[in-house]
């Protein structure tokens, strides 16, 4: 819930007047869209192939327990914790492999 009071705030402060009820609705698939980017991100990060990342992305987008907690109308946390997750993971193995300061500080910050 606090995930859609914050974006409901944020596109309401740039001039974009959305119903809450709508936040709510919309949030599962977009969330479920970032997520199949960190997937791709990670598995292209973790073998270096970037056709890995996108049979990745292919088989999240198709997995039937991810699709029940993606449809638009299912208000859960579970779409937005996925993508946290998966995008840990990235800036995890991203700041392992490099090695940088940035990345190890946004690791520890996810």
């Amino acid at each position: 819930m606090t995930t859609s009071a914050v974006f409901h705030g944020i596109l309401n402060f740039f001039g974009i007047c959305v119903n809450v009820r709508n936040v709510c609705v919309f949030m599962a698939p977009v969330f479920s869209a970032f997520t199949a980017i960190a997937a791709f991100l990670l598995t292209k990060e973790v073998t270096g192939r970037p056709e890995a990342g996108l049979f990745s992305a292919l088989f999240l987008g198709i997995c039937p327990s991810y699709l029940s907690r993606s449809v638009a109308g299912s208000y859960d946390n579970e779409a937005v914790a996925i993508f946290a997750l998966a995008n840990t993971f990235y800036v995890f193995v991203k700041a392992v492999n490099t090695g940088s300061m940035l990345w190890s500080m946004l690791a520890a910050v996810a």
